[in-house]
């Protein structure tokens, strides 16, 4: 009797094993066949992302070529931000089903905060799918394929985080951050201009990749300058970025700074005859900074107000402008010595 029941033991487990095996097999190959469904791994071809959600917020992101993408035709896409996107579009897959608890939750969630994506390569649409917000532990994405009514949670393997914040629909916050955008071939001169210190304006002319023009704020040829320095002053200013653009401030405070006197005027001029401007200003200390002698600042130490444009209002660093805000004496005084 004891040897019976112990055949009829070894059965079961060996029955339940294989029970536990076939169960697992097909759960795997059900969420490969999800995960191909999400990725579209093959980016290199994708030339057209449309973003949508609940609110009629849309964003159509669009190729121009291998480095430069267009964001609702208007202007040009942060790099980082495309990156992201397309790492997500290529990465994301399947981490598991929705578990039943959250199963209603992440549907509804899913009918009403969702951000629509159709991915298009070559000029076809390739895939469609919705983007839910982020799971309770923030280590997974719910997700859903067009026409399907099977919710996911999904992930990009490796990534400790959700990918929601990677399919985003303001269009102001794609926008490229880089101020003056030109190739070094196509720029023609640098005007730099203090109100204040006009003494101190100059402005720097690319005759050539080797020849150089400074002249100061009488617009008089200075015969002997610091060469070097014009043209890293030059770089700098072609990769200069202001810190965000700011949307939000009223069009009186923007044509109240316009009217102001501005720290200094920038312009950019390129061989074509493009021109391109920044007005900064001085922020006032609305933090309360102090100096080392315990005074508050009169004004922001970190952050100034930027005009693009004369239209287009920005946060700007000093410390991205403090080595292009220099006086023409920097470029000639060294070589006086």
């Amino acid at each position: 009797m004891k040897k019976k029941n112990t055949i009829l033991y070894l059965i079961f487990v060996i029955v339940l094993t294989l029970a536990i095996i076939v169960f697992i097999n097909n759960n795997k190959s059900t969420l490969k066949k999800e995960l191909r469904d999400f990725a579209y791994e093959d980016t290199a071809s994708v030339n057209k992302i449309f973003l949508a959600d609940k609110n009629n917020h849309a964003v159509l992101l669009e190729r121009i070529n291998a480095h430069t993408w267009r964001v609702n035709n208007k202007f040009n896409a942060r790099a980082d931000a495309i990156k992201n996107l397309l790492d997500a579009i290529a990465s994301v897959q399947v981490k598991s089903p929705v578990p039943k608890s959250a199963f209603e939750t992440a549907t509804k969630h899913l009918a009403t905060r969702s951000i629509k994506v159709e991915i298009y390569a070559n000029n076809k649409k390739v895939k469609t799918y919705y983007v839910g917000p982020a799971t309770p532990d923030n280590l997974g994405t719910y997700m859903i394929l067009e026409n399907s009514s099977v919710p996911f949670i999904t992930h990009k393997p490796g990534f400790n985080g959700y990918l929601t914040v990677r399919y985003f629909v303001d269009e102001q916050e794609w926008r490229d951050v880089s101020l003056f955008s030109i190739p070094i071939n196509s720029f023609y001169s640098l005007q730099v201009r203090y109100p204040e210190h006009p003494l101190s304006s100059y402005t720097i002319i690319r005759k050539s990749a080797r020849d150089y023009q400074l002249l100061n704020y009488q617009n008089t040829n200075m015969p002997i300058f610091d060469t070097l320095l014009a043209k890293e002053t030059v770089l700098g200013i072609l990769k200069a970025k202001v810190d965000i653009w700011t949307y939000d401030m009223p069009q009186s405070r923007i044509d109240s700074l316009n009217k102001a006197t501005a720290l200094a005027h920038i312009k950019i001029k390129t061989i074509k005859g493009e021109t391109y401007s920044l007005d900064l200003h001085r922020m006032p200390n609305i933090k309360k900074y102090i100096d080392n002698s315990g005074n508050v600042m009169p004004y922001d130490p970190d952050i100034m107000y930027g005009i693009y444009n004369g239209n287009t209002p920005a946060l700007c660093q000093y410390f991205t402008f403090d080595p292009i805000l220099l006086s023409i004496n920097d470029f000639t005084s060294q070589t006086k010595k």
